[in-house]
């Protein structure tokens, strides 16, 4: 398991870097690999260490639209991802992502209330902000319903999917009720989630959070390992399972809130690439969190990379890609009933 920790690291990072070239590179216009590190290298130090051989709206296109994208589809897919290792570890059930619970469809509803019931009233409020307040109420209130009698992994699915389901009709609700043209297109960016919006301005706030996130993570991985037991022996191991879960729903819910108000909804991501992660390396979240950061990055990145090789002339919601690949995988895993570990 060590040695295949490393060499997928390895990998990881090396498929990180060629993905990166390569969604710069390509689009409806397709420019050098060359000229592109040459533009990233002038524009990261700050001066002019190769000669400007290029117009000015291919350092536009490369600096100002492609580098935030590919920056903001690494951050989400490995915040997604972590997210997707918390929640798993607290239901130990591997069917638990931010997506399935919930959390994402009640962000989702959030920033659409903003643009649409905002652009009705008149009002001016960001949909970011209402995505992740929303997006913070779901989580408390799915956790807090499904706390309700005797708790049980399974019950807290369910619960999650009923919000979800619940969310998901307002939702289709407000969009009917779209008034204009661009309140209509604004809802469906959340809804569809989507890489194309990305702007300098996200990634410091959202790469801080993942930051911390994962170091805070990190801190906690024996603490997990114990958690994923059984709730009786680890309170036997002198884990606080109160406080425990209390700082995965703060961080899950953070970190959700802060990439669907940057993203709009991108489903599974969170399920999936965990459950590649433990077959390739393991249980240990000493392993599994990097490993997991690592391959979720590469995974919405290249998903999103492919799909614009494959469709240069029109913009595919990132969102509806995850959805039609994540959908065959979570029912393989209901079928095959792999989905429950632990205590």
């Amino acid at each position: 398991m060590k040695n295949n920790y490393k060499n997928i690291v390895i990998l990881s990072i090396f498929l990180i870097f060629l993905i990166s070239t390569i969604a710069i590179t390509v689009g409806s216009v397709s420019l050098s690999p060359f000229h592109v590190w040459k533009i990233l290298l002038n524009k990261l130090f700050h001066k002019e260490i190769f000669e400007i051989e290029w117009k000015k709206t291919t350092e536009m296109i490369v600096w100002n639209l492609r580098v935030p994208r590919i920056l903001l589809a690494l951050i989400s897919g490995a915040g997604l991802s972590l997210v997707g290792i918390l929640m798993q570890a607290l239901t130990k059930n591997s069917l638990a992502s931010p997506y399935i619970l919930g959390i994402s469809s009640g962000a989702s509803t959030g920033a659409v209330i903003s643009i649409v019931i905002g652009g009705i009233m008149g009002f001016n409020f960001s949909p970011g902000i209402g995505a992740f307040l929303f997006g913070t109420l779901t989580a408390f209130l799915v956790f807090y319903l499904s706390g309700k009698g005797s708790y049980s992994s399974s019950k807290l699915v369910l619960t999650g999917v009923a919000i979800s389901s619940f969310f998901s009709g307002i939702t289709t609700f407000l969009v009917t009720t779209a008034k204009s043209e661009s309140q209509l297109r604004g809802a469906m960016f959340w809804i569809s989630g989507s890489l194309a919006g990305a702007r300098w301005g996200q990634i410091a706030p959202l790469f801080l959070t993942l930051l911390i996130s994962t170091i805070l993570t990190y801190i906690k991985y024996r603490e997990l390992n114990i958690l994923v037991a059984g709730d009786e022996l680890a309170e036997t191991l002198g884990v606080n399972v109160s406080r425990l879960r209390l700082f995965i729903v703060i961080i899950s819910t953070l970190l959700t809130g802060f990439i669907v108000a940057s993203t709009g909804v991108i489903g599974f991501v969170g399920l999936v690439v965990p459950h590649i992660s433990r077959g390739l390396i393991g249980s240990n979240h000493k392993r599994l969190i990097p490993c997991c950061l690592l391959l979720g990055a590469v995974f919405l990145a290249g998903t999103d990379t492919l799909t614009r090789v494959i469709f240069k002339t029109q913009e595919i919601p990132i969102g509806v890609i995850t959805s039609i690949m994540g959908a065959p995988f979570f029912m393989s895993m209901l079928r095959k009933n792999s989905y429950k570990f632990g205590g």
